[in-house]
C-alpha cells in the first residue's frame, strides 16, 4: 500500500519539482511603468495582454502568493517523505504522513487557480477595452468620411460634427481606461493593429465545452479536490476500515467533492453553451448589417451618378448618404459586439 500512496501523492510533475534541487521558483519582480516615448507605438492585442499581465499587481500578488505556497509544500513533502513506513502504525500516523502532503499539494493546485482565474479576468478585461478602442476609431474614420462625402455642408456646424466630436471624447475614454490596465498614461497614444474575431475559424459547442471542462480553473480545483479525499480513503482503508465512522466519513468527502465536480461542470457547460449562441446571433446580425452596407453604398454610388446627370435631386443624395452612413456605423458596431461575444466566449472555455 505504500508504493500506491506514494505514487498517488508524490508521481506528479509539481511535486518531482518541488521535491528535487530543479525547482527554480520565479522571485517577484518589481512592476515599472514603461518609459516615456514620444513615438506612436504599433499596439497588437497580444501585446496588450501580455503587458497587462506583466504589470498587474494583482497577479504579481498572487505569484507571489503561490510562491511561498510552492516553498512549504517543499518543506512539507520533504518532511513527510522522511517518515519511515515502519514509524507509521496508527491511522493518525498515516493522516500526518499522507493528509498533510496531500493538502499541501492541494494549496498549491489552489494557489494557481486563483492565479490563472486572475489571468483570465485580465485578458478579458484588455480584450473588451482594446475592441473598444477599435470601434470607436473606426467610428470616427467612417464619420471623418461621411463629412468628406457631404460636400454641399460648406464647412458648416452640423448634428454630424457634433456626433464626431462626442465620438473622439468617447475614445480619450476607451484609451484611458485600456491604458489603465496596461500601466500607461492615460493619453498614451498607439497605431492599434487591428484585429478582427471574425476572421477565425469557430470550434463546434461540443469542442468548447470540452476545452472547458479541460481547461477552466474551476474543474481543475474541483479534481484537486477528489485527488485530495481518494488520498483519505486509501490510508484510512490501510490501517483502518472504510466501515468506521471516519471511514465512512472519507468516502463521503470523496463523493462529495465528485458531486461538485459534476455540478461545475454542468453550470460550465451551460455558460459556454448561452456564450455560444450569443456568438452565433452577432454573426448573423454582422453578416445582415455587412448586407445592408453593401445595398446602401450601391445605392449611394447610383445616385451620385444620377444626381450629375440631373436625374436626381440634392434631397435623394443627402437622404441616401446618410443612410450609408447609418449603415456603415452599425456594421462596424456588428463587428464590435462579434467580437465582445467572441472574446467572452473564448474566455469561458478557459483561453
Amino acid at each position: 500500500m505504500k508504493s500506491r500512496l506514494f505514487k498517488h501523492i508524490y508521481s506528479t510533475t509539481l511535486v518531482t519539482s518541488l521535491l528535487t534541487g530543479g525547482a527554480h521558483f520565479a522571485l517577484a519582480a518589481p512592476l515599472v511603468a514603461t518609459a516615456e516615448q514620444t513615438d506612436v507605438s504599433p499596439l497588437s492585442l497580444n501585446f496588450a495582454v501580455e503587458q497587462a499581465i506583466k504589470n498587474s499587481v494583482d497577479l504579481e500578488l498572487l505569484r507571489i502568493e503561490l510562491d511561498i505556497t510552492k516553498y512549504e509544500t517543499s518543506i512539507t513533502l520533504r518532511e513527510k517523505e522522511e517518515i519511515k513506513k515502519s514509524d507509521v502504525i496508527t491511522l493518525a500516523d498515516a493522516k500526518k504522513k499522507f493528509e498533510d502532503a496531500a493538502k499541501a499539494i492541494k494549496e498549491v493546485v489552489v494557489d494557481e487557480v486563483a492565479l490563472n482565474t486572475q489571468k483570465n479576468t485580465v485578458q478579458l478585461q484588455v480584450h473588451k477595452a482594446f475592441f473598444e478602442v477599435q470601434s470607436l476609431d473606426a467610428k470616427i474614420k467612417a464619420q471623418k468620411k461621411s463629412l468628406q462625402r457631404q460636400y454641399w455642408l460648406n464647412s458648416q456646424e452640423t448634428e454630424a460634427h457634433k456626433n464626431l466630436a462626442a465620438l473622439e471624447a468617447s475614445y480619450k475614454q476607451a484609451l484611458a481606461k485600456l491604458n489603465d490596465l496596461l500601466n500607461e498614461k492615460a493619453d498614451r497614444q498607439w497605431r492599434m493593429i487591428a484585429t478582427d474575431l471574425t476572421q477565425h475559424d469557430l470550434l463546434s459547442l461540443e469542442q468548447l465545452q470540452a476545452k472547458a471542462f479541460e481547461k477552466r480553473p474551476e474543474m481543475i480545483k474541483a479534481q484537486a479536490e477528489i485527488d485530495f479525499t481518494q488520498v483519505r480513503i486509501d490510508y484510512t482503508a490501510e490501517y483502518s476500515a472504510l466501515s468506521t465512522h471516519k471511514g465512512i466519513i472519507a468516502k463521503n468527502e470523496h463523493k462529495k467533492a465528485e458531486l461538485q465536480k459534476q455540478k461545475t461542470q454542468k453550470k460550465i457547460g451551460q455558460e459556454v453553451s448561452d456564450n455560444y449562441t450569443k456568438v452565433m446571433a452577432a454573426k448573423k446580425a454582422l453578416e445582415e448589417s455587412t448586407t445592408k452596407k453593401e445595398t446602401a453604398l450601391e445605392r449611394y454610388q447610383a445616385t451620385i451618378d444620377q444626381y450629375r446627370l440631373g436625374k436626381a435631386s440634392m434631397k435623394e443624395l443627402m437622404e441616401d448618404e446618410a443612410s450609408l452612413f447609418d449603415s456603415e456605423t452599425k456594421a462596424i458596431e456588428s463587428v464590435y459586439q462579434y467580437n465582445l461575444a467572441a472574446t467572452t466566449l473564448n474566455q469561458s472555455t478557459g483561453y
